[in-house]
């Protein structure tokens, strides 16, 4: 099979599993059909929140810009692209996000508080009692084996889902006892903690609704111990006081479980490092845990009030780095590290306000926009039929093609919650730019062809051999669009980036237009009568191509107009083409007669010399008689005859 046909096939095959991905995913994955708008065309939510420092001093500009920045990086973790995040009034953070806001965006964004790492003291069930607290606190009294056992049946959790991911949560001790009234500066992970205050706080929290008791740790203190709540209310944590705020993080990436032997688990893990700042705070913690200095040997990591992990303590981590593993997926890893990553601000905030808001430029913008974008592939298609005839026609079907690929690839783009992109009006200036790039491709290639038709190729091997010489062009100024788009979309924000992505997407489409359709049309093409015979509408007709101009033959030589077979354009008679073999026999004759001629015109000059040189000698002889006038006429045959 010939090659064009496999590249025409490859791209028949992506347009179909392009076309395909996106008609199943509208009718069974609830996809939009087409590209999802920006901010500034379609409009969205805007969330305003106002900054509280949490000791009372004034909030400065450095903690804002170190807020707006998580906060961008939590929402970009979600893969909500175009998302607009500014500070305003010194203590404000306006948060614009584009089309309706989901609840997983909604939450992330609500998720202002700190996070902190504390010491477990105990879990129990989630539901509250209002006797509990005294029946706990009876027992307390009594010490001892009464306890013990109080203990035990206050906390016999159901199986709380955070288990089966966290290995290592465990129940209440049994010998959590009220300590003996003294000084309670005690370690974090210490049961001196156990007051009688906070076991009626823990046996009287509700975690079925964490709502209230979120508030609640929102305002207590760090030192503190404080009863937190599982997210999705299954369990009841009794926790010490904070050991490493969450700021602390300077990484959390997802890795590869692996068994003992360095087998793959098929599970996943989530690896973390501490700044060396606290990374001793965090080995002693651990290491207590590890050697049952604490009421259990698990550590939880609050997040706005909420125990959003649990982990157990399997070795202590002396450098400040920890591995948190429990049968992660992939995208539940993901999410944890997301979470440490990007879950501590220094400031905490409060929700000021919540509207919908209407588009910045709106439709008649986006119109404006479409409307310059056909103008310009009008005038780029006008153009390549006035320069290159019907070829132009493989210019257009390719920019058709071209589109087809761009639609696709940003619908598909728009549709992954992952990813989530947004065309933006920075983005449809993208598209259009990206016209002009595509045409200079085709242009760089026909050109190319062109010229080896001009230094005497046929059409198909010009074809083949302009192919060879441009490709190397084509795909090194393709590669400087991308590095520079790469550069730009890195190093700029909001809509420099989303102009800076779909440059560099529609320039990587360009090469795939390139390989995979203009080339094999191209040559398709040649293979017809209409374009391989040069017609004059073709764009590959010799003569409009000035074919016939002198050109080098060779040896310091340089073969002219005429020799090449070349009729005057103000002829009135038709050019006649001359089949290759014909030519060359015809320029051989011509070339044996000039030599000829060269050497009848040399020899006539020898004779007449001889015959002056005679007269000279005897000037009385007046009569050259019968023999000399036979041997004068012989001659002069003889040079006829060389002549002819």
């Amino acid at each position: 099979m010939p090659a064009r046909r496999l590249a025409l096939g490859a791209l028949a095959v992506l347009i179909l599993l392009l076309g395909g991905g996106i008609g199943a995913g509208v009718w069974k994955g609830g996809w939009e059909p087409a590209p999802k708008l920006a901010l500034d065309l379609e409009g969205g939510t805007q969330i305003i929140l106002q900054a509280t420092s949490r000791d009372g001093s004034a909030i400065d500009a450095d903690a804002m810009e170190q807020a707006r920045q998580i906060m961008s990086q939590r929402v970009n973790a979600m893969g909500v692209a175009e998302t607009e995040i500014t500070v305003q009034g010194g203590t404000n953070i306006v948060i614009d996000v584009p089309g309706q806001l989901d609840q997983e965006t909604s939450r992330a964004i609500r998720q202002t508080a700190a996070m902190s790492f504390r010491p477990v003291l105990g879990v129990v069930a989630p539901e509250g009692t209002s006797t509990g607290a005294s029946d706990a606190g009876g027992a307390s009294d009594e010490g001892g084996d009464e306890a013990s056992t109080s203990g035990e049946e206050s906390s016999a959790p159901p199986a709380d889902p955070s288990q089966a991911q966290f290995s290592g949560l465990l129940s209440a001790d049994s010998s959590l006892a009220p300590p003996a009234e003294g000084d309670l500066a005690h370690a974090p992970w210490s049961l001196d903690w156990l007051t009688p205050d906070i076991q009626t706080e823990l046996m009287t929290a509700d975690c079925t609704e964490p709502g209230a008791q979120q508030e609640m740790i929102s305002q207590a203190a760090s030192d503190e111990p404080i009863v937190a709540c599982a997210p999705d209310g299954s369990a009841k944590y009794l926790l010490g006081p904070e050991v490493v705020p969450g700021s602390a993080i300077s990484d959390a990436a997802v890795g590869t479980d692996m068994t003992p032997t360095g087998q793959p688990t098929g599970y996943y893990v989530v690896n973390m490092r501490f700044s060396s700042a606290v990374a001793q705070d965090f080995a002693d913690m651990t290491s207590a845990l590890y050697n049952g200095q604490g009421a259990t040997d698990a550590f939880a990591i609050v997040l706005d009030g909420l125990v959003i992990s649990a982990p157990q303590v399997q070795e202590p981590s002396p450098g400040g780095e920890a591995s948190i593993s429990g049968n992660f997926s992939q995208d539940e890893a993901s999410q944890l590290a997301d979470q440490l990553r990007f879950g501590a601000l220094p400031l905490e905030f409060d929700v000021a306000s919540e509207q919908q808001i209407s588009a910045t430029l709106g439709a008649d913008q986006l119109q404006m926009g479409m409307i310059a974008g056909l103008i310009g592939l009008a005038l780029v298609v006008l153009y390549a039929f006035a320069q290159y005839r019907l070829l132009a026609f493989v210019t257009t079907t390719s920019l058709l093609m071209m589109g087809l690929l761009t639609y696709g690839t940003l619908t598909v783009l728009s549709n992954i919650p992952e990813i989530g992109y947004r065309l933006s009006l920075a983005g449809v200036v993208g598209l259009i730019v990206a016209v002009a790039f595509t045409a200079d491709s085709f242009i760089v290639y026909f050109e190319r062809v062109r010229d080896e038709i001009r230094e005497g190729r046929g059409i198909a091997a010009a074809v083949d051999h302009g192919w060879d010489r441009a490709k190397r062009t084509i795909v090194a100024s393709d590669s400087v669009n991308i590095i520079a788009s790469v550069v730009l979309y890195l190093l700029s924000t909001g809509g420099v980036r989303g102009f800076a992505f779909v440059l560099g997407l529609t320039t990587v489409l360009d090469l795939v237009i390139v390989f995979l359709f203009t080339h094999p049309m191209l040559q398709a093409l040649v293979t017809t009568r209409f374009f391989g015979k040069g017609h004059p509408w073709s764009g590959l007709d010799p003569a409009r191509l000035d074919r016939y101009v002198p050109a080098y033959a060779g040896r310091g030589r340089v073969r002219a107009g005429a020799e090449r077979g070349r009729r005057g354009r103000g002829d009135d008679e038709e050019e006649v083409r001359e089949p290759l073999a014909v030519r060359r026999a015809r320029l051989e004759r011509e070339a044996a007669e000039r030599e000829a001629a060269e050497r009848a015109a040399a020899e006539g000059s020898t004779a007449d010399a001889g015959q002056n040189s005679s007269v000279t000698d005897d000037p009385g002889q007046t009569d050259p008689g019968p023999d000399s006038a036979r041997q004068d006429d012989a001659g002069q045959d003889d040079t006829e005859e060389q002549s002819r």
